[in-house]
């Protein structure tokens, strides 16, 4: 049988052309989530720590880090609590890279279907399971999740046993009212001000609309519903640190 040579002008049949437009557009499509899948964006915050921080000492927990904001197509802005920093990842795998997270050595996490992160960091921390990152809503950031965790609600204030007519009340946006002048609350989690008293113990700077500020430290008892902030003992020159805890200074009641 004489073949037909194909040419230029030769008509293709309409279901090879079909079948060639469908692979390219497959390629195309697949090619675009490829580059799609290697960009994260957003803000999340260590769900692992807020969930320890309740029962125990901020600054005590082991933590690499505290959230990451993927504000740019490469790099993530860390939060380290004390110091920040902007690390570039990529991915690798079905994994990502946070490239030079331990010096020259990379870190893995990973993005799963829950739009959770993993990051594979329990070798680092000594802790048992690696820590998750969940997604900010709106303008949410750790420190607001940490004051939502810890301390934010509404309180009594009771003063040698009788309840005040005002109600104290801690957002999480850090602001505080009704408690004498104070406007603005910070909640000591990592750094120099663990530090800052002796025994290490929660500790809480409250400070008014003069940038006057008097740290305290505080205890919170979830189960009596109360908030207890103590006095420390005044600055001593040429020590840092070591106040020791001395009498209540106010006693806050759910």
């Amino acid at each position: 049988m004489k073949k037909t040579p194909i040419t230029p002008f030769t008509k293709i049949p309409e279901s090879l052309f079909s079948l060639f437009l469908f692979s390219m557009v497959a390629a195309g499509c697949s090619q675009n989530n490829d580059n799609e899948n290697t960009k994260i964006t957003g803000r999340y915050i260590n769900e692992t720590f807020l969930g320890s921080v309740s029962d125990s000492i901020p600054g005590l927990i082991p933590v690499y880090c505290y959230e990451m904001n993927f504000s740019d197509a490469d790099s993530v802005d860390i939060l380290y609590g004390f110091e920040q920093a902007k690390l570039a990842y990529k991915k690798s795998g079905d994994k990502y890279l946070l490239v030079k997270a331990l010096k020259d050595k990379d870190m893995v996490f990973t993005l799963n279907d829950d739009h959770t992160i993993t990051l594979i960091d329990s070798a680092w921390n000594g802790a048992t399971k690696n820590s998750q990152f969940k997604a900010a809503k709106g303008d949410t950031d750790f420190i607001h999740s940490l004051n939502q965790q810890i301390i934010a609600g509404e309180y009594n204030l009771f003063s040698s046993g009788k309840i005040a007519p005002q109600k104290v009340v801690f957002s999480a946006d850090g602001a505080v009212k009704g408690l004498e002048n104070f406007t603005r609350y910070t909640i000591c989690y990592s750094g120099d001000c663990m530090g800052e008293i002796y025994p290490i113990s929660n500790s809480i700077t409250l400070s008014n609309d003069k940038n006057e500020a008097l740290t305290f430290a505080f205890k919170k008892d979830k189960e009596r519903k109360t908030l207890s902030i103590y006095h420390i003992e005044a600055p001593v020159q040429d020590i840092k640190g070591e106040r020791a805890i001395k009498g209540i200074a106010f006693d806050l009641r759910q």
